[in-house]
């Protein structure tokens, strides 16, 4: 590391006067790096600190510092909602914590003139004419990446990731000694790289530990609605059976790697993932610029094929919306908040992409894509659907009259919690319990120009995640030779006794899951700590973007554990 580049951010309402934010960025020419062509951006790391004013300036005399990895397609403004408010409750305690959200390097692939310069004059449709239209913005023209021009993304893998992260926690916390004080925690693919983490041993020596994972995040870490698991089938304690597994995964993870070199690394798993991401980038910023606006956005923002077939699959209100032209929901009239809404509100999204906003300010239509509205009311067999209904099935409505402009109710704006309405065959659509991330809120963290860094992380290498994939199966040569101190898991349960949750044990893991995310079903997998804390009502996202100020009145429940937890023994 030659150089740690420091600037302050302002303007974000949900730092109020108390939360001071900067943007920090790292020059470190990563070793896994060497010989591979990149361009200068991805010579640096960039993260967000969070501090209390009141608190010390040097991170080594807080109390506690957490460092935190984003979703898969994510960056770091992606924690900003949640961010301020561990701050804030942890100095409530008499508490000073540093929040620190990561933004990893494959952000340095995006091109964001076109977002900087309709942040900057107030127009989103700026950004639309550059990244859909081939519009200049200040003398320059978009040229849409391809795989060829995002190949040494193909490089950015798990050990990638694993160094960068010490690397900043090198930076935040250079003596060891403090590194007590040291959590690390990540959401949705961030949870599961807290393991990894925790597992890895940067020297492959184990007679030195100050560089092990469990030493860098030596207070612990943290899951959100995610695992921190290390070794999930145990074989860690198995002698010659992990050493087998690990050369035949190795086997399977060179050819895997040979396949993917001939696939466009950086847009797989999701094809087009730049144009997709724009898109929600896009309708964010006009939610954000004119949210009573009518939306425009199948007009601002024309799709490509795959852009098309995505769209079709999370948003369809039934399965003509598949392959009938004009007919999926953000083709109807909607302002532009309800449009956002459309995209990530879980009364409307389908999978994983779901918040609890708010609803629909109109008539609404259940869906019957991909399974009817209110089948887990269907006596008996109703409660057999259980789990696709927490996927976010059967539950999921549309606006009933495509001619009417719908606007959008916020989280804090809908129907009391318990209470039964008319004109709904299977009860109300949704209620104060089920809804808690301000849609405002949410629409300034993901609107791009903003921040320094991106709600999105437009182009996740395919890379990291096969490498993760691998690396939980027990697989350690080559680059995962780091893999070193994994625990837990079904065998080691089975043959020594020892934990059948595959959570690491050296330090303490605190596990966070969104009462109806679909993640919470790896319940049924047997692991999932005993101990793990499940927040009602919430969604996917929820967990990192809900409000501070909640419906129950009660404090905002994931930042209230983050903070008990990183300064209960402080």
């Amino acid at each position: 590391m030659t150089e740690v580049v420091t600037e302050p951010v302002v303007g974000d309402p949900a730092l109020g006067t108390d939360i001071e934010e900067t943007h920090v960025r790292i020059r470190y020419a990563s070793p896994y790096l060497t010989g591979v062509s990149t361009p200068p951006e991805c010579e640096w790391l960039e993260y967000l600190r969070y501090r209390h004013k009141d608190g010390p300036q040097n991170s080594a005399d807080a109390d506690a510092v957490i460092s935190v990895q984003p979703g898969t397609y994510s960056g770091a403004t992606n924690l900003a909602p949640q961010a301020p408010q561990v701050v804030r409750k942890a100095a409530a305690q008499g508490k000073f914590v540093e929040y620190i959200a990561l933004d990893r390097r494959a952000n340095c692939a995006e091109d964001n003139s076109g977002w900087d310069a309709a942040a900057r004059e107030g127009d989103y449709h700026r950004a639309a004419e550059y990244y859909f239209r081939g519009k200049e913005v200040d003398g320059k023209r978009y040229a849409p990446p391809t795989p060829q021009s995002l190949s040494y993304l193909g490089e950015f893998g798990l050990a990638l990731a694993m160094d960068d992260w010490r690397a900043v926690i090198e930076q935040v916390l250079p003596d060891p000694v403090d590194r007590g004080k040291s959590f690390c925690g990540g959401h949705s693919l961030g949870a599961f790289l807290v393991g990894p983490m925790l597992a890895w041993d940067f020297d492959t020596d184990p007679a030195t530990v100050d560089d092990a994972g469990f030493s860098l995040c030596g207070g612990g870490g943290i899951a959100l609605d995610g695992l921190a698991i290390s070794d999930p089938v145990g074989v860690a304690g198995t002698g010659l059976l992990d050493e087998l597994l690990s050369d035949a995964l190795g086997g399977v993870r060179d050819v895997a790697g040979a396949v993917t070199d001939l696939l466009p690394v950086a847009e797989t798993p999701i094809l087009s993932a730049g144009n997709i991401m724009n898109t929600y980038s896009l309708a964010a910023m006009a939610a954000h610029q004119n949210p009573e606006a009518e939306s425009d956005l199948p007009q601002a923002a024309p799709r490509d094929l795959s852009t098309e077939a995505w769209m079709r699959t999370f948003y369809g209100a039934d399965y003509l919306d598949l392959i009938s032209p004009q007919k999926l929901p953000d083709q109807q009239r909607l302002t532009n908040q309800a449009a956002l809404g459309m995209y990530f509100d879980q009364n409307s999204s389908e999978y994983v992409l779901q918040a609890g906003t708010g609803f629909y300010d109109c008539a609404v239509t259940g869906k019957t894509y991909p399974v009817p509205n209110g089948l887990t009311s269907i006596p008996i067999i109703g409660q057999l659907l259980v789990i696709p209904h927490r996927v976010g099935y059967g539950q999921n409505y549309t606006p009933t009259d495509p001619n009417t402009l719908c606007g959008w109710r916020n989280y804090d704006q809908v129907w009391p919690s318990q209470v039964e309405l008319p004109g709904s065959p299977n009860g109300t659509p949704t209620d104060a319990d089920h809804e808690v991330t301000d849609i405002d809120q949410l629409a300034r963290a993901m609107t791009p120009g903003l921040a320094p860094v991106d709600f999105f992380e437009r182009f996740t290498p395919l890379r990291l995640i096969t490498d993760t994939a691998f690396a939980l199966g027990g697989i350690r040569n080559d680059e995962l030779a780091g893999l070193q101190n994994r625990e837990g898991g079904i065998l080691e349960h089975l043959l020594h006794g020892k934990r059948w949750q595959s959570t690491p044990t050296t330090v303490p893991v605190l596990t966070l899951l969104s009462g109806d995310s679909p993640v919470q079903n790896v319940k049924y997998g047997a692991l999932v700590p005993a101990n793990a804390i499940y927040l009602p009502g919430y969604r996917h996202y929820d967990v990192v973007t809900a409000a501070e100020k909640q419906n129950s009145g009660l404090p905002e429940p994931a930042s209230a554990a983050i903070a008990a937890f990183i300064t209960r023994s402080r």
